[in-house]
This record gives structure tokens, sequence and C-alpha cells, in this order.
């Protein structure tokens, strides 16, 4: 294991426990997403989910850098078979608790996303990337090529991140945008472009089917959970008023759809 891999598992390992990562398991949320497995993905970002598959049931579906787990289990609700793989185990062992909760027909799997050595070829029709999967990920020509490895023929592959224009900036809450590197400056810290994304996918052989940059819908996006449970009602209301809040003239998010 590479230094780097390293520190990627012994941080989620620790982030797994976190009050973070624990307000994201409680009792009302899991019973929201088993209800209304939408819940678990950006609304626009869903609607192209199922613009793409119309029916997840007896779909085989690839969740790489499963984190949370939050999109694993909604499409196990919505009746497809789900592999989780993820590099951190205690996030693994935290999801498969849920998971025997519900019942839901979801395959766990500890294993480095850039890799997916534990992943057969030609298995999967959906492997889907969520929020903050591409920090953590220092090869994507790698990555992009083992998703295409994993992919039935004609299977898709959909991102769903930061958009990568928020790198650059500061993204202080309420002020001017100020800018704190290059665009172009990628390393250390995996901030990819989007050329860097496209470029990874073009080159694993993917067709690039769609593009969709989204705004954020919510405060979580521009605070700290530390941050969030202080704010007033009028500031969670207002922090996505391009007026009020400058950056949020900027789009949050970047899906990217891809076929095999």
């Amino acid at each position: 294991m590479t230094d780097w891999l390293k520190q990627v598992k012994d941080s989620w390992n620790k982030t797994a426990d976190s009050a973070w990562y624990q307000s994201l398991r409680t009792d009302d949320i899991i019973e929201k997403l088993a209800k209304d497995p939408a819940s678990a993905f950006h609304p626009a970002v869903y609607d192209l989910i199922k613009e793409y598959i119309h029916d997840f049931r007896g779909k085989k579906v690839l969740l790489p850098s499963s984190g949370d787990n939050h999109a694993a289990f909604a499409f196990a609700v919505l009746g497809a078979n789900v592999t989780s793989a993820d590099i951190s185990e205690r996030q693994l062992e935290h999801a498969k608790e849920i998971a025997d909760k519900l019942n839901l027909n979801i395959h766990f799997v500890c294993d480095d996303t850039t890799q997916l050595s534990n992943i057969k070829d030609n298995s999967f029709d959906l492997v889907y990337t969520s929020n903050g999967t591409h920090t953590w990920i220092a090869d994507l020509s790698t990555m992009y090529k083992n998703i295409y490895r994993v992919l039935k023929s004609a299977g898709f592959s959909i991102m769903y991140d930061i958009h990568p224009f928020n790198r650059p900036f500061t993204c202080e809450v309420w002020n001017e945008p100020k800018i704190k590197k290059p665009y172009t400056e990628t390393m250390p810290h995996c901030h990819w472009r989007i050329q860097d994304l496209i470029n990874a996918m073009t080159e694993a052989e993917l067709s690039i089917k769609r593009m969709e940059e989204l705004q954020a819908l919510n405060a979580s996006f521009w605070f700290s959970y530390e941050e969030l449970v202080k704010q007033s009602s009028e500031n969670l209301e207002r922090v996505n008023n391009w007026e009020l809040n400058p950056m949020a003239a900027l789009p949050a998010w970047i899906t990217i759809i891809t076929q095999k």
C-alpha cells in the first residue's frame, strides 16, 4: 500500500466515527432513505439517473468510494443488486449494520477505487461515484480504465462531485470570491479540472453522454458540520442567494454521464 493510500484509509476510518458521520446515520435519515430513495441524490442527478436506467430491479450497481453509503441504500431500495466498495473498513462496517437492519441486498468490499482489484470484469450495469470521490483519487486515468473494465457492454458510469470551478477560491461564505490558487494547480490535493475528468474518461474509451452543472440546494455545501449546527435559520435559508453570498453564483456540483 502506498503512503498516499494509507493516509486516505486512516483518514476515512477516523472520519467514519466522527460526529459528522454519525449525523448521517441517524434513524430519521435512514428511515427517510428507506421510504424515499430519491432523497439520497441531488434532484437533478436523480432525474438523470432515472432517464438512463428506468428500472433498477435486477440491475447490478457498483459504488466505488461508497462513503456514507446513502446512494448504496437508495439503489438497493430501488431493487438493484448493489456492491459497495470503499477503502475504509469502518465505513463499510457501519453501512453493513444499516443494510442488515433494513434487509437490503448489498455486498460490501474493501477496495481501492483506483484499482477495483476485487471487482470482476464486465459485471455492472452502472458504476456511480458520489460527492468527494475524486478528491482522493491520485490517478484518474487508471480509475476510469478500471471503471470501464468492470462495466458491462453499454453500461453507464455516472459521477457526481464538487464542481472544479470552486477549487481556486477560498469559498468564504457571504464574501466576494478570493483566489487562493490557479485553476491549473491540481496537486497535491487532487483538485481536478473539468478537462482532467473528461480526458480520463475518453482515454478509458468511455463515451460522454451528458454533463450537467448544478447549484447548491442547501446550506450543507457551504458549512462544515461544526459550523452548520450553529447557523441561524435565516442564514440557512439565504446562503444560496448569490446576491447575498457571491460564491453561490458559481455552480456547486458537476455530474457527467458516460457509457461503455
